[in-house]
């Protein structure tokens, strides 16, 4: 009897029992897996959200340096910041056509390879200025006296008189501002680029009416912009080399509206500064070198392209931007600043006592879900409004004081268990961009962009 109590004993487990304690193991490790699966998947889309981040963060810090100089050098405000394509210039296609809310078909021409195809519903902003190399001063001994047809444009290391003042354009050893032009028009012989030229006595604002505040406004003097197709040879010989002033593409920056007609340079007898015109837009759009369709529609990036004659030579900016919407600082009651309207009350969907997010109810457009796009260039006071750009036209009185951009940042893959906020999509502003099909995380970057060259002073 003892010996068969010990034998049972030494008999172990029974089939039915491992099978139950090998299935209890297996259910544990699944839910083991699946917590590691699930941690893995948000990790993953969560460094690909800040990768995503990190490079809007330096697209925002493109755009931010380019909008700020806008202007620079003395462009019109409607020539610095356009929200449309220029009517008389190829680059962006078809010309003319609005910035807001890109339609379908809108396209960017770049120095080589396909078009851009613009991502519909998203915003597009082009901005015009010596922006990516040194402006340069000149005295009455340097200049290109009349400035008009082809001509060179000659300008010293050093201008203006030893006894009331004299500005350095060129120090090899501690302002080599000759060399820096030089190196940065080495593409001119394949890419054709610009030449600002600014008038240094005819200010154009002299006749604007600011009202009854009493504000006063950065001097606007009439200007010609012209064509390089040589590198400058400012170290060497002191100049910019020929500058044709004539042809097609010089006279589209002369005139007031770029939705208007070109105008011809008008004779410049004193110059007061020069510098390489940089034309630079920003927009969102598949990479056209992927061949899958999908994986291109699927991530569009933040691009950059800077206007080489009639194409743009693209950069990428950001990966993974699937919206970008930009609202415009117009100051309608020309009281020096851009305002929310104090009959709109504050509410808890739009709580910010600077700007408003419903229609009509601040100076920033077009940031509202229903306002449509702007009228085509007008950030100027144009009353009355006639053509030309000659000194006894009051006009040039610029209302645009600063522009606002909101980018739209996705992970670069899908999480199909994520349900949080944005998962399906978000607007920005009064895009009607259609979101990308999938559950992703997002992220939203806004900033607002104050204009160094137009904003009031006083």
């Amino acid at each position: 009897m003892r010996q068969m109590s010990s034998l049972r004993r030494d008999s172990g487990f029974t089939l039915i029992e491992m099978i139950v304690v090998t299935l209890l193991l297996a259910i544990a490790m699944l839910g083991l897996l699946a917590v590691f699966d699930a941690s893995a998947r948000i990790n993953k889309n969560e460094t690909d959200v800040a990768d995503a981040q990190g490079a809007v963060r330096y697209g925002v810090y493109q755009m931010t340096r380019v909008i700020r100089m806008a202007g620079s050098g003395g462009l019109f405000v409607t020539q610095a910041v356009l929200n449309h394509a220029d009517a008389g210039m190829d680059g962006v296609l078809p010309r003319g056509n609005s910035y807001d809310n890109a339609a379908g078909g809108l396209t960017v021409q770049p120095t080589n390879g396909p078009n851009y195809a613009v991502r519909p519903g998203t915003d597009m902003i082009e901005i015009r200025g010596v922006i990516n190399s040194p402006l340069i001063g000149f005295d009455d001994q340097s200049g290109c006296n009349p400035c008009t047809g082809s001509v060179s444009v000659n300008v010293l290391p050093i201008t203006g008189n030893g006894l009331i003042g004299q500005h350095v354009n060129n120090d090899p050893a501690k302002r080599p501002q000759f060399a820096a032009i030089d190196a940065y028009t080495a593409t001119a012989p394949a890419h054709p680029m610009f030449v600002l030229v600014e008038e240094a006595k005819n200010d154009l604002h002299t006749s604007c009416a600011d009202g009854a505040v009493g504000v006063s406004r950065y001097p606007q003097m009439a200007y010609n912009v012209g064509v390089i197709t040589a590198q400058t040879q400012l170290v060497s010989s002191n100049t910019f080399g020929p500058v044709d002033f004539g042809g097609t593409l010089g006279p589209r920056f002369n005139t007031e509206l770029p939705s208007g007609s070109s105008e011809p340079a008008i004779p410049i007898h004193t110059v007061r500064r020069a510098g390489i015109l940089d034309d630079i837009i920003f927009f969102v759009a598949p990479d056209p070198a992927i061949n899958a369709p999908a994986d291109a529609v699927n991530h569009p990036a933040l691009w950059q392209g800077t206007r080489r004659g009639a194409v743009f030579e693209v950069e990428r900016l950001a990966d993974d931007v699937e919206d970008m919407q930009i609202a415009y600082g117009v100051d309608a009651d020309d009281n020096g600043s851009v305002t929310r309207d104090p009959g709109c009350g504050l509410t808890a969907d739009d709580p910010d006592p600077n700007f408003s997010t419903t229609d009509g109810c601040d100076e920033w457009v077009p940031n509202g879900a229903g306002e449509g796009p702007l009228d085509d260039f007008q950030f100027q006071s144009q009353d009355p409004f006639a053509s030309g750009h000659t000194a006894t036209q009051g006009r040039h009185c610029p209302r645009l004081h600063g522009v606002m951009i909101s980018l739209l940042a996705k992970s670069r893959d899908p999480d199909p268990t994520y349900h949080g906020p944005y998962a399906k999509g978000y607007k920005l502003m009064n895009s009607t961009a259609t979101p990308i099909t999938g559950n992703f995380r997002r992220r939203v970057q806004t900033l607002k962009i104050n204009l160094r060259n137009y904003s009031n002073q006083g």
